[in-house]
């Protein structure tokens, strides 16, 4: 009710503002995860880029980021990376993945400005035992 009354009120200039404000936040909680995670930060900021070394981080091979073209399938996949994502950083409660999915860009910014997670390993290679299988 509250967040209608305010986007009420607002013309179109302020929502470009509050727009690029949050993208900002997002994108600097992504750049620090990527850094944490032993990419360069700006890969987390180039669109395709972004994905190519979020397979890097969970150990998955660069052409799983092509799923993302198939519709249905992108929603499965990227819900399956952001969870491994978590798991690469020693999230493996089922709350932690119900979180990532649903608030990814906050969850992230939170991996990536907490100075106590640490990326701890690709996990897809870790539970397939080969980057293929």
């Amino acid at each position: 009710m509250l967040q209608e009354q305010l986007l009420a009120h607002m013309d179109i200039n302020q929502r470009a503002v509050l727009i690029v404000f949050l993208g900002m936040i997002a994108a600097s909680g992504a750049a620090r995860l990527y850094d944490k995670a032993g990419q360069p930060f700006w890969h987390a900021l180039v669109p395709g880029l972004n994905l190519v070394a979020l397979m890097r981080i969970i150990g998955r091979p660069e052409t799983h980021a092509l799923w993302v073209l198939v519709p249905g399938a992108n929603v499965y996949f990227v819900a399956r990376w952001l969870i491994e994502l978590a798991q690469s950083f020693g999230k493996t409660h089922w709350l932690d993945y119900v979180l990532v999915v649903l608030f990814n860009a906050f969850y992230v910014l939170n991996l990536g400005l907490a100075y106590s997670e640490e990326y701890e390993g690709p996990v897809y290679q870790k539970r397939t035992g080969a980057a293929f299988a």
